[in-house]
C-alpha cells in the first residue's frame, strides 16, 4: 500500500478520494467540546475551531486510518497523508460553511436528522434501523447520541449549503460526448527525443568561462552555517528496570482504549464473531504491559534528565555534572542545518536549539522515541561563499549540466520550427547520437505514453492535436529529455458503445463539474471572509 500511496502521492485522483474520506469521517465521527473555554486556532464569526477539537479529531483520524490500512503508520507515509492538515482543512472548511448557512438563515430540523440517523446503513441490520447497533457504535466511538445527533444536525446543514450551490450545474449532450472522446479515442504518435546528455562532451570548461559562471552563481555554492554539538544522552531503556506495571492499570488502559483493539480482518474471518468485537485482555495483556512500562520509563527518564538540566543550568557546569554523575557527553562533527548528525536526526526540536544557541549555550530536554537529550552548543562556523578553487568540481558539473540542457533545448526548438513550416516531417529526421525518433502504436490518453514516459503537459496538448494542426506547438521535457510530438492517427469512436454509456458519462461529468463549483464557491467564500475579518486564523497545521 505505501508504495502505492507514494507512486501517486501527487495524483489529482488520489488527493480527492483521501479528501473524500477525510471529508466523510469528519462530518460523521467528529468532536463536541467546550469550544469557547479552550485555545482556539481558528474562528469564523461566532463559530470557534480550539486545539482539543482539533486533537481530538486528529487522534480519530489516525485510528481510522491504522484500521484501514491495517498497519502502523511510518513517517512516509503521515507525510504523503499529511493528517494534519487534512484535518485543519476540513475543520476550517465545516465551519465556513457553517457560518454561510447561518448568513442564509438555512436550518435543520429534529425531524430530518432522526430520518438520516434512521436511515444510516451503519446502524442497521437487514436494512432496518437497530437501536442496540447504534448504541454499540457510539459507545466504541466514545460518544453520546445527543453528540452524535448534534454532529449530524450540523453535516446536514453543510449537505444543504453544498446542494444549494451545486443545484444550478448543468451537462449538454456536447460536453458529455467530449468527455467520452477525450477519455476513450486512442491515438498513435510519432515522437523525436533530444538527449542533453549528449551534448556534455562537446563543451570545453575554459577558466574564464568557469568563473563567469561561478560570479554570476556564487550564492548557489554558498557553504550554510555549521554548528558542533555535545551532548547528554538519557536511554529510556536504563530506566525500565526501575518501574513497575499494575494489573489495575493494565484493565483500564484496555478498556480506555477500544479502539486500540478492534480485531482486524484477517482475524474477523479465520474466528469468525461480531464485526466490531474486540481482541480478549488476555491476549494482549503482555503488550499492554511492556507498552505502560515503556511509557512509565519514558517518563522517569525525562524526569532524570530534567533535573540535571535544572542542576546545569543553575550551576554552568555541564561537562563537571555530567562527570560526576558517570554520563560521558558526546560530540558531533561540524553540521549544516539541512544535515543534522544520523545519531540526532530524530530528536524534536534539535535544529531549533542547535542553530538559535550561542556557543556555550544548552538546549532545554529534547527528546526522540527512544532518549531524552541535552544539548550544549560548543562552536559554529559561518556561512561563507567558498573560492572557485574549493569548489571547481560542482561548478564544472553545473555548468556542464546546464549548458547541456540549453543546447539540447535550442536544438530541439530549431527542429520545431522546420517542422511547423513544413521544411521537414519527424521521420525526415536523421538519426544522430544526440537524437532518438519513433512511434508510440496506440493510447489512451491519461496513462504513461508508450516510449515517452507520463507527461501531464502531452496529455493536455493532445486534446488540441488534429490533422490540420498534428504537431504540437511547444517542445516538452519529459524523463530527461527534450520531447516533440506529432499525431499520425486517431481511432474512430465506437458510437454504439457512446450511446450505451452516454448516461453513466453525463451524470460522472455532472458530479465532476458539481464538485468543481463547490470548491470553487468554498474557496472563494473562505477568501471573502478571511479579507472581511470574519475569519480569524489563531493557528496553522504546522503549530499544532
Amino acid at each position: 500500500m505505501l508504495s502505492l500511496m507514494r507512486k501517486h502521492a501527487r495524483n489529482w485522483l488520489m488527493k480527492v478520494i483521501l479528501g473524500i474520506i477525510i471529508l466523510v469521517f469528519i462530518f460523521y465521527f467528529g468532536s463536541l467540546r467546550g469550544t469557547h473555554e479552550a485555545e482556539k486556532i481558528l474562528a469564523v464569526d461566532d463559530i470557534i475551531v480550539t486545539v482539543d477539537e482539533f486533537r481530538k479529531e486528529y487522534r480519530q483520524l489516525l485510528d481510522f486510518y491504522r484500521r484501514q490500512y491495517s498497519m502502523e503508520l511510518s513517517d512516509s507515509l503521515l507525510e504523503i497523508l499529511d493528517p494534519k492538515r487534512q484535518v485543519y482543512d476540513s475543520l476550517l472548511n465545516q465551519a465556513v460553511i457553517r457560518a454561510k448557512a447561518e448568513e442564509l438563515n438555512l436550518d435543520v430540523g429534529a425531524e430530518e436528522v432522526q430520518q438520516a440517523v434512521l436511515s444510516n446503513p451503519n446502524f442497521q441490520i437487514e436494512g432496518v434501523f437497530d437501536l442496540e447497533t447504534y448504541e454499540r457504535r457510539l459507545r466504541y466511538l466514545g460518544m453520546k447520541p445527543e453528540d452524535f445527533e448534534t454532529l449530524q444536525k450540523r453535516s446536514l446543514i453543510i449537505s444543504k449549503v453544498e446542494r444549494l450551490i451545486k443545484e444550478s450545474v448543468k451537462v449538454s449532450e456536447f460536453e458529455a460526448y467530449d468527455l467520452y472522446r477525450l477519455q476513450n479515442q486512442a491515438l498513435r504518435l510519432a515522437y523525436a527525443k533530444i538527449d542533453p546528455e549528449a551534448f556534455t562532451g562537446t563543451l570545453v570548461a575554459a577558466d574564464e568561462i568557469l568563473e563567469e559562471y561561478f560570479d554570476k552563481n556564487a550564492e548557489a555554492f554558498r557553504i550554510p552555517r555549521k554548528v558542533k554539538v555535545r551532548y547528554l544522552r538519557f536511554p529510556v531503556s536504563d530506566y525500565l528496570d526501575s518501574v513497575s506495571v499494575t494489573e489495575e492499570m493494565i484493565e483500564k488502559y484496555y478498556y480506555e482504549n477500544p479502539g486500540l483493539f478492534l480485531r482486524d480482518k484477517e482475524t474477523k474471518e479465520k474466528e469468525g464473531g461480531e464485526e466490531d468485537d474486540y481482541i480478549p485482555l488476555e491476549k494482549v495483556r503482555d503488550r499492554i504491559a511492556e507498552e505502560l512500562a515503556e511509557d512509565r520509563a519514558f517518563y522517569k527518564a525525562y524526569e532524570e534528565a530534567k533535573r540535571v538540566h535544572d542542576t546545569i543550568y543553575q550551576n554552568d557546569n555541564f561537562e563537571e555534572y555530567a562527570a560526576e554523575l558517570g554520563i560521558v557527553p558526546q560530540e558531533t562533527e561540524f553540521f549544516p542545518e539541512e544535515d543534522p548528525p544520523d545519531e540526532l536526526a530524530a530528536v524534536e526540536n534539535l535544529l531549533r536549539w542547535a542553530f538559535e544557541l550561542r556557543p556555550g549555550e544548552m538546549s532545554p530536554v529534547l527528546s526522540d522515541e527512544k532518549a531524552h537529550y541535552l544539548v550544549k552548543v560548543v562552536d559554529e562556523q559561518a556561512s561563507r561563499i567558498p573560492t572557485l578553487e574549493e569548489v571547481r568540481d560542482r561548478v564544472e558539473n553545473m555548468w556542464r549540466a546546464e549548458e547541456s540542457l540549453r543546447l539540447a533545448r535550442e536544438k530541439a526548438l530549431e527542429i520545431l520550427a522546420d517542422l511547423q513550416e513544413g521544411k521537414s516531417t519527424l521521420a525526415d529526421l536523421p538519426e544522430e547520437e544526440f537524437l532518438r525518433k519513433g512511434e508510440t502504436g496506440f493510447f489512451s490518453p491519461g496513462d504513461e505514453i508508450p516510449e515517452i514516459g507520463y507527461s501531464e503537459e502531452i496529455n493536455r496538448a493532445l486534446f488540441r492535436l488534429s490533422g490540420k494542426i498534428p504537431v504540437a506547438g511547444e517542445v516538452f521535457f519529459v524523463d530527461g529529455c527534450f520531447t516533440i510530438i506529432q499525431l499520425l492517427e486517431k481511432e474512430p469512436i465506437d458510437e454504439a458503445e457512446w450511446e450505451k454509456r452516454k448516461e453513466d458519462v453525463t451524470a460522472s461529468l455532472l458530479r465532476l463539474k458539481k464538485d468543481i463549483l463547490f470548491r470553487s464557491w468554498l474557496e472563494e467564500t473562505r477568501n471573502a471572509m478571511m479579507k472581511s475579518g470574519r475569519l480569524k486564523i489563531y493557528a496553522r497545521p504546522e503549530d499544532l
